[in-house]
């Protein structure tokens, strides 16, 4: 049979999956072999093995990150229930206990180093959060692009510059200034960081703001500041706590640059729990560092929902526009 005599395929019926289809004649079905024999797949669905593959690997490769990522973490919260070997910390899991939570709320050391850490935080965010928003919202509304790109240059460099370099350039200034190591100083050495990440949250809800609503309220007679009181600020509301508390946990966890401005008076946590590492870890220090993981989670998840609310109310108002 020529190729001009095949029949022509009715149109929208379904290819032939097997030789055995091809085969079929008046002389009855093929032999089993030749039935079975699936014919050669074709490059798409080559490609979506190649695909499937790809996705299995990057799951597999997923899994190892957030294993070597959290292993060290989950391993030092089951420790903090570990008993120990005279107050020590032991490579064998040698009994449950929750005393060592107690013994951190009652040690003193513990303590002041804690309160420390939380008047520093809470300062160094509330000054972070006020500074950060004006330039969040200068490098958006700014009119002069000079100025902008200017501000943006800074905020970048508050961002990436190693935590060694600036705790190592703030030592030597206080020293060369003769300003004495006091809460000040570590208050002001862990604001900068904490600007810039302020600045870039109200910077993203910043960009998502209507404009017109504003014009609307200068056309309606409300001066500048005004509007930035009652239209701006409520629309930026959200944004704000969820940098507060980014810029809180930030300053709270720092342990590089307050280890080179903390003194034997002036001692944060993050710097007491290093130092307890060169003498032996104790039980003690795994629970208070379990403390410390569960107080960041928390506050990422509260920042992490007012950023949403930030995004919901936003998608509200693009709908009743």
């Amino acid at each position: 049979m020529t190729a001009h005599q095949l029949p022509e395929r009715a149109k929208g019926a379904r290819p032939p999956r097997f030789l055995s289809e091809q085969s079929e004649s008046k002389d009855g079905p093929p032999p089993r072999a030749l039935r079975l024999a699936p014919l050669a797949q074709g490059p798409g669905s080559i490609g979506r093995r190649g695909r499937l593959a790809t996705g299995i690997a990057l799951w597999v490769w997923f899994g190892v990150v957030v294993v070597f990522l959290f292993a060290p973490i989950v391993t030092a919260i089951a420790y903090s229930f570990n008993q120990g070997v005279a107050g020590k910390q032991t490579s064998a899991f040698t009994g449950f206990t929750w005393d060592w939570y107690t013994h951190t709320f009652s040690d003193p050391t513990i303590a002041q180093a804690t309160g420390t850490s939380l008047v520093v935080s809470f300062w160094a965010a509330l000054i972070a959060v006020v500074i950060g928003t004006i330039l969040g919202f200068e490098l958006v509304r700014n009119p002069n692009r000079t100025v902008r790109r200017l501000l943006a240059g800074l905020t970048y460099i508050l961002l990436i510059v190693p935590e060694t370099v600036l705790g190592v350039s703030l030592l030597l200034f206080y020293t060369e200034t003769r300003i004495p190591l006091d809460e000040f100083t570590l208050i002001a050495a862990l604001t900068p960081p904490s600007i810039s990440v302020v600045a870039f949250v109200i910077r993203a809800r910043v960009l998502t703001l209507d404009a017109g609503v504003e014009d609307a309220a200068a056309d309606l007679g409300a001066a500048r500041l005004t509007t930035l009181r009652t239209v701006v600020l409520p629309q930026l509301g959200p944004a704000i706590g969820a940098a507060a508390l980014i810029a809180y946990t930030f300053a709270f966890d720092n342990v590089v640059i307050a280890n080179f401005l903390s003194t034997p008076t002036v001692n944060v946590l993050t710097v007491y729990l290093y130092g307890t590492l060169q003498y032996g870890a104790t039980p003690a220090v795994y629970a208070t560092a379990t403390l410390i993981f569960v107080f960041t989670v928390v506050a990422l998840g509260i920042a992490a929902l007012l950023l949403r609310t930030a995004l919901r109310v936003r998608r509200r108002d693009a709908a009743d526009a």
